[in-house]
């Protein structure tokens, strides 16, 4: 964006900035996605407490395995 500042290239650099704020906000968007889902499995730990199978590792291995997305509760 540095090398438009003669002022001419105003709504070039508005271009690039609009994309980024999307590239941005998609970034956010699977953030929180993932935020939700390693709650939910934090969450399962806690409610799980004692069981042998653990839902964090359980997880993991089905997310390697590519069985299931979701967490087994």
């Amino acid at each position: 964006m540095l090398r438009l500042e003669d002022g001419t290239h105003c709504q070039e650099a508005s271009t690039l900035a609009e994309h980024k704020l999307r590239d941005v906000r998609e970034k956010i968007a699977g953030l929180q996605r993932i935020e939700g889902t390693l709650a939910d499995l934090v969450q399962a730990c806690h409610e799980r407490e004692g069981n042998i199978t653990c839902p964090l590792i359980a997880s993991l291995h089905e997310g390697i395995n590519g069985e299931r997305r979701t967490p087994r509760y």
